[in-house]
């Protein structure tokens, strides 16, 4: 048999047969530990809490086999190399700090993306082979969690339009539906000019981000109905990035620029309408509420100097009697988690391990956006950007594809061979 020979750069396009089947292990373990933590979240009739976790842990140990025959140390920028050594070193002390370990602690830490050990071992992802497959497999990974979105939105279909707008089950469905399943999706769809075979596919926009799309509404639907705020402004900066996307990537750029102008007045003219529709209602009453500063207030009434700089590990509360879902691990009135993702970073790790991820993130941002010649480098310098806004409406770090892709997006960034591959090359090996 006579093989190709192999061509300067193809390390950058193909993964070997042992990396493939490593991928393989590796995504569809993270997309069945997600699948099972939701149903479990969901208290679905069909399914224990031991069994979900059972299942989860198949799926964590395909990740770790998958993971074992993939990352390698290996960096294509010194400073992020250094940068992600002495985060990990550092994540490594919030573990320690606080650890417990007998049976329901481990449990906690291994099958609970919110509060586990997992959300802050997320950064080894970075070790990824940077190449397009790898992309490949993980866009095909992305819409299956698009699918099963959907899937779970017609089976918790009653749970998810209950009326009773206070239904705490139905909202946190919500949140976790969209945060686990539906929101990472958005990577895919700012990055839409790739899945776009031809000007007959799906009326020149592509079936792909036209399913992607629609997803996105139903999220978006669900979000309004229950008044999720931080949520309805996730979907729409995902949906601002693709329209910036398009204006940094076509020569139209007037055409595109009339069109979001008239999508603008369009929504414009719906949200002044909502007040006339009852599904609106509970997102009007709760309008500029103010939800967040009382529980900040005695955040900070709480924290010392040394919990600002180095935080209060991984098991670090805050007393807060104002709330009543509170954490009585430690006495009433004490919470392990606040709403602004910043300032739950803070509590876990200080100071110190914001910027630390900002120090990495924002160089990524600019490289992404401005020293890059194609739209992947483009969509994962806006997928971190999103991210760092994101640090107020949401919870920050957590273990979710939506972290995961942060550095996804941050090895993309820093790959200099990746930011210059022409966008036809890249689009020829995706499809």
């Amino acid at each position: 048999m006579i093989q190709r020979k192999r061509l300067p750069g193809d390390s950058l396009l193909t993964v070997s047969k042992k990396q493939d089947m490593s991928l393989n292990f590796f995504w569809y373990g993270l997309l069945v530990y997600m699948i099972f933590f939701v149903l479990a979240a969901a208290e679905a009739p069909f399914l224990t809490a031991a069994s979900a976790q059972g299942v989860q842990a198949i799926g964590l140990l395909l990740m770790i086999a998958g993971g074992a025959g993939l990352m390698s140390f290996k960096f294509d920028d010194g400073y992020l190399k250094n940068l992600f050594i002495i985060n990990l070193l550092y994540s490594v002390t919030i573990i320690i700090r606080g650890a417990q370990f007998d049976k329901d602690a481990i449990k906690q830490m291994l099958f609970d993306p919110w509060f586990g050990v997992l959300p802050y071992l997320c950064s080894v992802i970075v070790l990824l082979p940077r190449s397009i497959a790898t992309y490949k497999k993980m866009f095909n990974i992305l819409l299956i969690f698009g699918a099963i979105f959907l899937v779970f939105v017609y089976t918790f279909y009653d749970t998810l339009h209950d009326y009773d707008r206070l239904n705490l089950v139905a909202q946190g469905l919500v949140e976790n539906l969209s945060v686990f399943l539906a929101l990472p999706v958005g990577y895919m769809l700012i990055s839409y000019p790739y899945n776009i075979k031809g000007k007959k596919d799906f009326f020149g926009i592509g079936k792909k981000n036209a399913f992607i799309v629609f997803m996105f509404m139903v999220t978006l639907f669900f979000a309004i109905f229950r008044a999720r705020r931080g949520l309805i402004f996730m979907c729409a900066t995902t949906f601002l990035c693709v329209g910036m996307v398009a204006v940094l990537s076509t020569k139209k750029k007037a055409l595109i620029i009339t069109m979001a102008s008239l999508m603008i007045l369009v929504g414009g003219a719906f949200i002044a309408s909502m007040k006339e529709h009852s599904a609106f209602n509970f997102l009007m009453e709760r309008g500029e509420e103010d939800t967040r500063s009382g529980v900040e207030v005695w955040m900070y009434a709480d924290m010392s100097s040394a919990d600002w700089v180095i935080g209060k590990g991984i098991k670090g509360k805050y007393y807060c009697p104002i709330v009543d879902n509170v954490n009585d691990a430690e006495g009433a009135g004490y919470r392990d988690n606040i709403e602004t993702g910043y300032l739950q970073i803070i509590l876990k790790g200080g100071i110190i391990s914001l910027a630390l991820h900002l120090l990495m993130f924002i160089p990524a941002v600019y490289k992404g956006l401005f020293k890059s010649r194609n739209v992947l480098s483009k969509a994962a310098a806006l997928w971190i950007f999103l991210w760092i806004i994101y640090l107020y409406p949401s919870g920050g770090i957590v273990f979710s594809m939506n972290y995961l892709l942060v550095w996804v997006a941050t090895g993309i960034c820093y790959s200099e061979k990746l930011r210059n591959l022409p966008d036809e090359t890249i689009k020829a090996n995706l499809q």
